[in-house]
C-alpha cells in the first residue's frame, strides 16, 4: 500500500474504490463509508503548520491609463505598416499624394509633407526602416496608392497612338502600362524579359532598338517623378 494512502472500510485503497466507482456505473455504493473516507483525506492536504500568506499586487500600466490619454510608443497596437496603408489610401487628395498617382513630379515641399507624415506622425525613421528599409518616400506611396489610368496611359500615349504600330507591339505596351498601373512604377526593365512580357515576342524582337530605347525612357521617367525633387 502506498505510504500516506488511507484504507478504506474493506480493505482496498480509496484511489481503488474510486476507480471501481467509476468503471461500474451500475454498482451501489455505501455513501456513508464513502464520505467518511473523504473526510479521512482530508489530513492529508494540510501538513500543518503556519502557512506563509503572500500578498501581490498587479498594475496593468494600459488599463490605469486615464481616458484620452497618449499611450507609450510599447502601447501602439496598430501596426505602422497597416497605419501607414490605411492613411495613403484615405488622403488620395492630398497634393504629395495626388502628385504621386498622377505622374507629376514632386517639389521640395511635397517630399519634406511626406517625411513629416510618414517618419513622424504615423511612426518614426526607426519604424519606416524596420518596415520599408531604403525604399523612398514616393514609391511607397505609389506601391500603395497605384499609378492613376489615365495618367499611365498619358506616359506612354506617344507609342499607343503612333499609327505604324502593329498589333502585337500595342498589346505589348498595353501590358507595360498595365503593369505599371498596378504596381505604381517598374522597378527594373528587366522586367521586361519575364513573364507575361516575353510572349508570344520578346520585347527585343518585338521592335528597333530606337523605339526600345524610347519606351525605356519613358518607363524610367515614371519612376523617377516619383523620386526625384524639383525646386
Amino acid at each position: 500500500m502506498a505510504q500516506n494512502e488511507p484504507p478504506n472500510a474493506k480493505g482496498g485503497s480509496l484511489v481503488s474504490q474510486l476507480g471501481s466507482f467509476a468503471t461500474k456505473s451500475r454498482e451501489v455504493v455505501d455513501f456513508t463509508a464513502f464520505y467518511k473516507q473523504l473526510q479521512d483525506l482530508i489530513k492529508f492536504l494540510d501538513e500543518g503548520g503556519e502557512q506563509k500568506r503572500i500578498i501581490t499586487k498587479l498594475a496593468d500600466p494600459v488599463i490605469d491609463r486615464q481616458e484620452g490619454s497618449t499611450l507609450d510608443t510599447a502601447y501602439d497596437f496598430e501596426d505602422y505598416r497597416a497605419t501607414v496603408n490605411r492613411y495613403v489610401n484615405e488622403h488620395g487628395n492630398t497634393l504629395a499624394i495626388y502628385k504621386l498617382t498622377h505622374n507629376i513630379p514632386l517639389a521640395t515641399g511635397d517630399y519634406q509633407e511626406l517625411e513629416r507624415v510618414l517618419a513622424c506622425e504615423l511612426g518614426n525613421k526607426e519604424d519606416y526602416a524596420r518596415e520599408f528599409g531604403d525604399t523612398p518616400f514616393g514609391l511607397l506611396v505609389r506601391k500603395i496608392a497605384k499609378l492613376d489610368h489615365d495618367a499611365a496611359m498619358q506616359a506612354f500615349s506617344s507609342f499607343i497612338n503612333d499609327q505604324s504600330l502593329n498589333q502585337d507591339q500595342i498589346a505589348f505596351l498595353h501590358k507595360v502600362t498595365n503593369h505599371i498601373e498596378l504596381n505604381g512604377h517598374m522597378e527594373s526593365v528587366a522586367v521586361l524579359a519575364k513573364p507575361p512580357f516575353d510572349k508570344p515576342i520578346s520585347f527585343l524582337k518585338l521592335f528597333d532598338a530606337k523605339t526600345r530605347d524610347s519606351i525605356l525612357e519613358a518607363i524610367n521617367r515614371v519612376r523617377e517623378n516619383a523620386v526625384e525633387v524639383t525646386a
